[in-house]
């Protein structure tokens, strides 16, 4: 379960800022249906005008803050519903804009502000994200795969390396007066780390060799942005970390009532997993049809 976190310093700094006076460079009103959807806006507006962004920029924190959709929040934001996506995944990849969105949420969360279409939404995001498009394990050729008679393959540079400690092994040679060693270029030049194995390699078995793999949180996208919390370095490395899709799934179970009791310590004997799969099913859709409507009414759709 993901851990919430109280505000950095610079979220706080933020904050008291905002508190004392908003900055000369603020970001421009949203409009809300009622007062306490404005309220919590305006609450919003305050605490990002603390922070150095572009006036779009802040605009954007507060629309993100609405229903933690990016992509609905870049459009309300002024920008293209054609580069909605890109603009979020951008927008969400920066520290600063990371910084004021959680100086935004955890002021909600120490006064008790919640909405429920917003955290649905982004249980449904969670569960629905794709942990292989951030992360991956991958099987590629190792270094005896494709060189010229499964040998060694060099890269450029290692090549040039190779051939540079030769010469200089050959001139302590020579003054030893000890015979010249050639030059072996094994299996030439060419080697591409992330090629996939050969097939019939006498070294690999064809199995290449197991690396992990990142993207670069810089340009995640809905398919995986949901389940992004954070990059830890630990003993062993970095490690990237990510939001729990079962507590997700969980929420949403017992959101739906999909458990047997109040405790939610067991699941409908009655059921089958097929039954359940279906029940489950109709209730995401529901919930998907009402968030549709929520955005309808707070005038978010695009047509097209």
């Amino acid at each position: 379960m993901a851990k919430v976190t109280t505000p950095g310093p610079p979220a706080r700094k933020a904050i008291k800022r905002a508190v004392k006076g908003a900055a000369n460079d603020v970001a421009p009103e949203v409009s809300a249906d009622d007062s306490a959807t404005q309220a919590r806006l305006l609450r919003a507006q305050e605490i990002v005008n603390g922070f150095d962004l572009p006036p779009k920029a802040k605009l954007f924190v507060v629309e993100y803050t609405k229903d933690m959709n990016g992509t609905q929040a870049a459009i309300r934001a002024g920008y293209s519903a054609k580069t909605a996506n890109e603009q979020a995944a951008q927008h969400l990849a920066k520290l600063s804009i990371k910084q004021a969105v959680d100086a935004v949420m955890n002021d909600r969360i120490e006064q008790g502000i919640f909405d429920g279409d917003m955290v649905i939404s982004r249980w449904v995001e969670i569960s629905q994200a794709n942990p292989n498009s951030l992360t991956q394990y991958r099987r590629v050729n190792c270094r005896y795969c494709w060189g010229e008679g499964h040998r060694y393959q060099f890269t450029p540079a290692e090549m040039e390396d190779a051939k540079q400690a030769l010469a200089d092994t050959n001139a302590k040679r020579a003054l030893e007066e000890l015979p010249e060693l050639g030059w072996d270029d094994k299996g030439g030049l060419g080697f591409v780390g992330n090629r996939d194995p050969h097939p019939e390699c006498p070294e690999c078995w064809g199995e290449g060799v197991g690396r992990p793999f990142f993207t670069d949180t810089r340009k995640l996208g809905r398919e995986s942005l949901p389940l992004y919390a954070g990059v830890k370095q630990t003993k062993d490395g970095l490690e990237i970390q990510m939001h729990n899709q079962s507590d997700a799934l969980d929420k949403l179970a017992r959101h739906f009532g999909l458990y047997k009791d109040k405790l939610a310590d067991a699941v409908e004997k009655s059921y089958t997993r097929e039954a359940l799969e279906e029940r489950f099913a109709g209730a995401m859709q529901r919930a998907q049809e009402r968030q549709r409507q929520v955005d309808e009414e707070r005038g978010t759709v695009v047509n097209g």
